[in-house]
């Protein structure tokens, strides 16, 4: 360490984000709509209660 290096604190690098970013697509949507929806919420409690042993 030099003179001037002394009084110094150690330089911390930060690091930076690691999710990449790319451009959309050619052709694609900026605003989709929304997914429809799937199930019901209860659609598969009947299955779930006839089934053995009991789920815990």
């Amino acid at each position: 360490m030099s003179e001037t290096d002394a009084g110094r604190a150690p330089r911390v690098r930060g690091r930076g984000s690691r999710r990449v970013t790319t451009p959309p697509p050619p052709g694609s949507d900026p605003t989709p709509s929304p997914a429809p929806a799937r199930h019901r919420l209860d659609e598969n409690d009947a299955r779930l209660t006839a089934e053995k042993p009991p789920h815990y």
